[in-house]
């Protein structure tokens, strides 16, 4: 038996309920057999905005998009435009296309990712990819012709078969790291309904196929006991019957909006930038300063109010004082205040979580009194997020059933995901080993337990 190492399945979008059911079915017997009979299998919560990227960062660096000042996957910098201009290297970000090349630069050194700390680390089709040897991003060429496919064509499932052939070529390099992402599931889901059965469910079970097979080999090479498999998501995904296009709503408003992909807009006065569909952040460009609820309700009211009125809007959130976030909805409003690691909710005129009055919670019992509710680990992830500048003067969560995004989606996106309603922020969490992932954890939780695997 050799060294230990983990192989990490990234099946991004998967939902835990969606999982669980195709197991139960037996369309899923490898999963079934040794990651839910004879290892672990519990739930998790991603991060806000769950929205991929962003959410790789809790499993590659044990931090959220907060502390790593990204805070989507597309997000705009009002100090460093109002600054230095349009242009400036960190005014603002779309990782969707040639920009993605900068998510490695754009994190924050403090938190350093697993290919860092392991570096004979394999990769595939993950683009987070700092730290990795150029020789172990095995997916990097021919990525581009699949992808293409994938978008333009729907070719989806092709991409994962390919990765799948190159996860078991990688198993001779004998490395101690392995971060695979299989993205069909989501694509799938974003095109036809993440509970398809000619489309969705057959990447499910494309992700099972390779589990088999890497079992397999590995029990012939006599390294599965030495072994962690980990399979888990990003985020989950809710079906969408509508879109409210955030840009034109502004317009009609009479703002100049800056967005992606018209980052050439004369004088803009505002910008919106959007993730996942169901997340957004607004940033007004009158003021440098962030705003806080008071001066943005005194300087656009307006249309800040006919927002919040929008069925497609669940909730705003905007900042208070130092560490204070409002959640603004078309019922009223609650307050969430951070005080010495500690986070307390108090509804105002609503409660717009629907969790009632809490009091200086710790990071863990912030986890454990919401993880059942419409907005897992909510307060967490509001503080995590409104700490960056990135996250904008306001952060804007959609009603499940719409998003934030229509003229400029291509192809027409009929499932969304980004926001902190549970049907985003639940993900599965699977491992080949007995009781090691036994008890819903946040994803950032992952990160020391593959550490730790490795290391001991």
């Amino acid at each position: 038996m050799g060294k230990n190492k983990v192989i990490f399945y990234l099946i991004d979008g998967a939902r835990p309920d969606i999982l669980t059911k195709l197991a139960d079915k037996g369309d899923l017997p490898h999963i079934k057999q040794h990651l839910i009979e004879e290892g672990s299998f519990t739930k998790g919560t991603t991060c806000f905005p769950s929205t991929t990227g962003p959410a790789y960062l809790p499993y590659l660096t044990g931090t959220f998009p907060g502390d790593h000042n990204i805070t989507g996957i597309r997000w705009f910098d009002k100090r460093a435009f109002l600054k230095d201009g349009r242009w400036a290297r960190n005014s603002m970000r779309s990782y969707c296309g040639y920009e993605a090349k900068y998510f490695n630069d754009d994190m924050n050194p403090k938190y350093p990712s697993l290919f860092e700390e392991y570096d004979d680390g394999i990769n595939l089709y993950n683009m987070v990819t700092k730290g990795v040897k150029e020789e172990n991003d095995v997916t990097k060429e021919g990525k581009t012709g699949l992808y293409f496919n994938a978008h333009f064509k729907h070719r989806h499932h092709e991409v994962d078969r390919a990765g799948h052939k190159k996860l078991m070529e990688s198993l001779d390099r004998d490395s101690r790291f392995t971060y695979a992402v299989f993205p069909s599931i989501d694509w799938d889901a974003h095109t036809y309904h993440y509970d398809d059965p000619k489309t969705t469910h057959q990447a499910y079970k494309i992700v099972d196929e390779s589990l088999g097979e890497l079992v397999q080999a590995l029990k012939r090479k006599n390294e599965y006991d030495n072994t962690l498999i980990i399979m888990a998501s990003d985020h989950g995904l809710s079906s969408t019957h509508s879109h409210l296009d955030l840009g034109k709503f502004f317009k009609k408003h009479k703002y100049r909006v800056l967005e992606y992909p018209t980052i050439l807009t004369l004088r803009p006065n505002m910008t919106v930038f959007i993730s996942g569909n169901s997340f957004a952040s607004l940033s007004f460009l009158d003021k440098k300063e962030d705003y806080t609820k008071s001066d943005l309700l005194s300087n656009h009211g307006e249309s800040m109010n006919d927002l919040i009125q929008q069925e497609a809007i669940d909730f705003v959130v905007v900042r208070g004082a130092q560490n204070e976030y409002f959640l603004l909805n078309n019922e009223g409003e609650s307050l969430i205040r951070a005080n010495n690691q500690k986070l307390s909710y108090h509804p105002i005129t609503a409660d717009v979580l629907g969790i009632g009055e809490k009091e200086n919670l710790n990071f863990q019992e912030c986890f454990d009194q919401t993880l059942e509710t419409e907005y897992p680990d909510a307060l967490w992830q509001c503080h995590q997020l409104m700490q960056s500048p990135r996250a904008g003067d306001v952060a804007i969560s959609a009603a499940n059933g719409y998003d934030l995004r229509d003229f400029w989606e291509i192809p027409e996106h009929k499932g969304s995901h980004g926001s902190l309603h549970w049907e985003h922020m639940h993900v599965p969490l699977l491992t080949n080993q007995k009781n090691h992932i036994s008890e819903p954890k946040r994803t950032t939780e992952i990160h020391p337990i593959i550490k730790n695997w490795i290391d001991q």
